[in-house]
């Protein structure tokens, strides 16, 4: 059984085009490039921390506003106030736990999203895991804009 999928742009831009519409556009970026707002953090069966999908500000708000169609503007200013609603939070993590299927295969190890954090969780969630791979994507959002996500595990 392998560990995990490392994930292709192609199948991430297939996965959210099934959330966010036609349009959505999704590219391969340097992991370094994200600055990280937010995170999912996948386990094991046996609970053990594997993966985290670690985000920005921009992908936290726009994929949260997206997924209730709330308006742009509303997302713009969660970003630039570093202040998520309850609503943005709770649609991200739905995003989340369907971008678990995009790490994981039939013949994968079996994971299931944990838990989301944000602001200074992120760090500490990355820092309790010790990933020896990652991949980054720039995800272009439909009516909304661009945000960035990396895989670790």
């Amino acid at each position: 059984m392998s560990q995990l999928v490392k994930p292709t742009a192609d199948a991430v831009e297939k996965m959210l085009e099934m959330l966010f519409g036609d349009g959505t556009e999704v590219a391969s970026v340097d992991s370094a490039s994200i600055s990280a707002s937010a995170a999912a953090k996948y386990v094991s069966d046996e609970d053990a921390l594997v993966a985290l999908c670690v985000c920005d500000a921009a992908f936290l708000a726009y994929s949260g506003a997206a997924l209730s169609m709330m308006p742009k503007g509303g997302a713009e200013d969660m970003i630039a106030d570093g202040d998520f609603s309850k609503t943005i939070l709770e649609n991200f993590y739905e995003v989340m736990n369907i971008c678990s299927r995009l790490i994981m295969s039939d013949t994968s190890l079996h994971i299931r999203l944990d838990t989301t954090v944000v602001g200074d969780a992120v760090a500490e969630a990355r820092s309790a895991l010790s990933p020896s791979q990652s991949i980054a994507f720039k995800i272009s959002i439909p009516k909304y804009g661009d945000g960035q996500l990396t895989f670790e595990f």
